[in-house]
């Protein structure tokens, strides 16, 4: 149990140099006020500025307006937003020293990547069905799917937002390739024969681990990509609840992440525009299923979870495909939808669950 002196929340993020500098402010900022009114302070740190000797972190508190550097004692509870990047490496031999500490109490434990994910939710009967086929990229996984399919996607192992995800094509004369590229940029390339194709795709993940997986048509009539996010999060009793639904609709691309310039809309509007009453019921029905199984059965073998972005497919035919899941989910996607139920759970939540935890760990 945190004592009274030491009612503190730590968000953990990738905070560079000495500088109030570092995503999510405005998240962040609604969390210290949601960590004001019930008696929890909160700040900003970084993990590399963790002294363990003293048991001291230099982080940033949000207070009358401004963010003010000051100096800490370790949290009761680190709350981790490190979204993982090229500079994640730099950061990680302090988060796994912190994760370590028997007196820091981790409200969750960042999933690994998606490899990692899928082969955990494989092992489930139930969430089993709803995977698209997926293999470690390797040439020769990715010749093999193309010309089995004529059509393959191409992602990064670890990554957010949509970056490095393409798709190829294969037409009579010629391949097509589109998709983001690693910073996130739209682009569509042609070219004529296998060996280019396969220069491309070389260039394109040298250094990276990426998956190869088989193509869904994820996709509006009007052909914009498009998947439906729900969140889900650890309630103020430790128990799953679910947050919110939304669909996030892309630009004639290849992914409907909301970074790339996509909208979004609410669940029942979408399914009410595109599918009968009849699809409709089987869908939303299958959604539940994947909401209520998924987060206890990862979580048991992952370690400890305390919110998650499960991100579904929904393909032309009405069939349900779970297409991935984050740990460290945004949620600007409820304002976008004005859903102002679920945009103010998504941020009381953490704090609530958080107060959970110092109660009985």
């Amino acid at each position: 149990m945190a004592s009274n002196q030491n009612k503190t929340l730590g968000i953990m993020a990738l905070v560079k140099r000495d500088e109030p500098r570092f995503p999510e402010k405005g998240y962040y900022q609604k969390l210290t006020e949601i960590g004001r009114k019930h008696g929890i302070r909160v700040f900003v740190f970084s993990p590399r500025q963790a002294d363990f000797a003293r048991r001291q972190v230099v982080g940033f508190e949000y207070h009358k307006g401004q963010w003010r550097r000051k100096l800490f004692p370790f949290p009761a509870v680190v709350y981790d937003r490190c979204f993982i990047s090229a500079s994640y490496r730099h950061y990680k031999p302090f988060i796994e020293r912190l994760q370590k500490d028997p007196q820091v109490i981790f409200m969750g434990l960042g999933l690994s990547g998606k490899w990692e994910v899928h082969q955990i939710l494989l092992q489930s009967p139930q969430l089993a069905p709803y995977l698209p086929e997926t293999l470690p990229f390797s040439m020769q996984s990715f010749f093999s799917l193309l010309k089995r399919d004529g059509t393959t996607i191409l992602k990064p192992a670890v990554g957010t937002h949509g970056a490095g995800v393409i798709r190829i094509d294969t037409s009579p004369t010629s391949y097509s390739i589109i998709g983001r590229d690693h910073r996130n940029q739209p682009f569509t390339r042609r070219m004529k024969t296998l060996a280019a194709v396969k220069r491309f795709v070389r260039r394109f993940t040298l250094g990276r681990t990426f998956l190869v997986q088989s193509y869904l048509s994820l996709h509006t009539p009007a052909g914009d990509p498009y998947d439906v996010r729900v969140l889900v999060q650890k309630n103020e009793a430790g128990n799953w609840v679910t947050t919110g639904k939304a669909v996030r609709i892309g630009n004639s691309n290849i992914t409907s992440n909301l970074h790339g310039g996509g909208k979004a809309i609410p669940l029942a509007a979408f399914l009410n525009r595109y599918f009968s009453a009849e699809k409709r019921t089987a869908i939303e029905q299958q959604i539940d299923e994947i909401v209520r199984i998924l987060p206890p059965f990862l979580e048991e073998h992952h370690g400890r979870l305390t919110e998650l972005g499960i991100d579904i497919g929904i393909d032309t035919k009405g069939n349900v495909w779970i297409i991935e899941v984050n740990s460290r989910p945004g949620r600007s996607v409820f304002r976008l939808t004005n859903d102002r139920d679920a945009r103010i759970r998504s941020v009381t939540l953490p704090v609530k669950y958080a107060q959970y935890l110092m109660k009985i760990v």
